[in-house]
């Protein structure tokens, strides 16, 4: 596939993502959060498409923290929103340069891993430099590399940590820092799953995004939501993110619980991410809308 269709699946993956409802705690077409509206999303899937297609011309070659640092950029310049993609541009990447070279599932599972593993000193340096351009919140209690002092760019430089060295740090707490670490586990486990819920269950795209999201969220806690609200926070949006699973699914249990966290103000946005990383991989592989 060449690196305009490639860009375009990611292009399409994060508007079907921010789209799909009801999408339990986060902006999705039908409501917006305070200072993040639907419209802040569309327009960032719309700017970073330039980045995604660099992406995929690299095929592999290196550059991942410059990368995610342009998308970035671009996000914020096209949009007034705030942080609204920098995890999910974190899992793209990779998968993107990966998927300008590889023509299966396994080939592209193991060559973006592989992009991951040959990181460097520089991909963390630029990643560390997107942070405060995002705005990106973060664990107030983790001093070593504090990604908001600039002594940590030092730190890292003397040290020789890659970006994988970095996550492999952040991924004890952090669910995307898992994922790039991890293999994409979670990611490519959820493409086959949304795959399914359309292709052998004949769902609509919009219902199988939702009920791989309640899905991920049922089987792991969101760090966001962790970070944000802490762990008894967390582990009650996984059980209740389990008992409309187990119920089948319902449509009104997915509202009723969307309606409770926005009032609350409770976003599981690390799964967001990865639902958006997983329809990218799902549509690269045939999936239609």
């Amino acid at each position: 596939m060449n690196a305009d269709d490639v860009a375009r699946c990611a292009q399409l993956a994060l508007l079907l993502e921010v789209s799909a409802y009801p999408k339990p705690g986060n902006v999705d077409r039908t409501h917006d959060f305070v200072d993040t509206t639907y419209e802040h999303f569309l327009a960032s899937s719309v700017a970073v498409y330039p980045v995604l297609r660099e992406a995929a011309l690299r095929s592999g070659r290196g550059g991942v923290g410059e990368l995610v640092r342009r998308g970035v950029e671009e996000s914020m310049r096209w949009q007034s929103g705030g942080n609204t993609h920098f995890g999910a541009l974190l899992l793209l990447i990779p998968l993107v340069m990966a998927a300008g070279a590889s023509h299966s599932t396994q080939e592209l599972r193991k060559r973006a891993a592989e992009i991951m593993r040959n990181t460097d000193v520089e991909d963390a340096i630029e990643l560390y430099r997107a942070f405060p351009v995002a705005k990106v919140k973060v664990r107030r209690d983790i001093t070593d590399l504090d990604v908001n002092a600039e002594s940590s760019l030092e730190e890292i430089r003397n040290r020789q940590l890659s970006l994988f060295d970095i996550l492999s740090i952040s991924a004890s707490y952090d669910n995307i820092s898992r994922e790039l670490v991890g293999g994409f586990e979670k990611t490519f486990r959820y493409a086959e799953l949304i795959t399914g819920f359309v292709i052998r269950e004949r769902l609509k795209v919009n219902d199988a995004v939702i009920r791989a999201y309640l899905s991920l969220l049922a089987d792991e806690e969101d760090s966001f939501v962790t970070m944000e609200f802490g762990k008894d926070k967390s582990r009650y949006v996984k059980e209740r993110a389990r008992r409309i699973v187990n119920n089948g699914y319902n449509r009104a249990e997915a509202e009723a619980f969307d309606r409770e966290l926005i009032k609350e103000g409770i976003n599981p946005g690390s799964s967001a991410d990865i639902i958006a990383a997983a329809l990218f991989i799902a549509i690269l592989h045939g999936l239609k809308v």
